[in-house]
C-alpha cells in the first residue's frame, strides 16, 4: 500500500477512498445508527483525546493519521464515493438516505473539516445520482438503490447542495431517456 501512496505522491494525484456507513449498518446489527448521521444525535466517541459524533470523520480522520504517519500527511483526499440507498435493507430508506445525504452536505459545505483537519476543504462525489434500472448484485438488495433520483429522473426527496436558493432538484426531462 505504500508503494502505491508513494506513487500518488510522486506523480501529484490524490487519494481516493470511499466511505460508507451504510455498510456498517448492513453488517453489524450493533453499530449505533446515529452515528452514521450528522445532525448531533449521536453519542460522542473519544479517540486519544479527539471526539467524534459521526461515523465519516472518524473514517477521514483515520485516512488522515495513517497518511501523516507514514510521510504523506500532504497528499490530497478525495471521497470518491459516499451515499446512502433507499431500498434494499431495513435500514435502506428514503428518510435515511434523506437524512445522511442532506447532512453530509451541510457537513461539508459548512467548511468546517474533522476533528484532524479543522477548517479543510472535503471533495467528494455522492454515489449514485439515479437508481439503476437492473437487477441487483452482492453484496446486498441495497446495491441498485443508491439514487437521489430514479431511473427516470425524477427526485427520491427534497436535497439541496447548499449552492442554491432552492430546496430541491427539479425532476430530470424525460425526452434524454432512451425510448422516451
Amino acid at each position: 500500500m505504500l508503494a502505491i501512496v508513494k506513487f500518488l505522491n510522486d506523480a501529484g494525484a490524490p487519494f481516493t477512498v470511499n466511505i460508507y456507513p451504510f455498510i456498517s449498518l448492513y453488517t453489524d446489527a450493533n453499530f449505533p445508527v446515529d452515528y452514521a448521521f450528522f445532525d448531533g444525535n449521536a453519542s460522542p466517541i473519544d479517540d486519544g483525546g479527539t471526539s467524534y459524533t459521526n461515523m465519516f470523520d472518524a473514517n477521514y480522520d483515520t485516512l488522515v493519521h495513517a497518511l501523516q504517519k507514514n510521510g504523506f500527511g500532504n497528499l490530497p483526499i478525495i471521497v470518491g464515493e459516499i451515499g446512502w440507498p433507499t431500498d434494499g435493507d431495513r435500514n435502506a430508506n428514503i428518510e435515511y438516505a434523506q437524512r445522511f445525504n442532506q447532512g453530509f452536505m451541510s457537513h461539508i459545505s459548512s467548511g468546517k473539516g474533522t476533528p484532524t483537519k479543522p477548517n479543510a476543504e472535503i471533495n467528494a462525489y455522492l454515489f449514485s445520482l439515479i437508481d439503476e434500472d437492473a437487477k441487483s448484485v452482492d453484496p446486498g438488495n441495497f446495491e441498485r438503490h443508491w439514487g437521489i433520483f430514479t431511473f427516470d429522473g425524477l427526485p427520491k426527496y427534497a436535497f439541496n447542495l447548499g449552492t442554491t436558493k432552492y430546496r430541491s432538484f427539479n425532476p430530470g426531462k424525460k425526452s434524454h431517456l432512451p425510448g422516451a
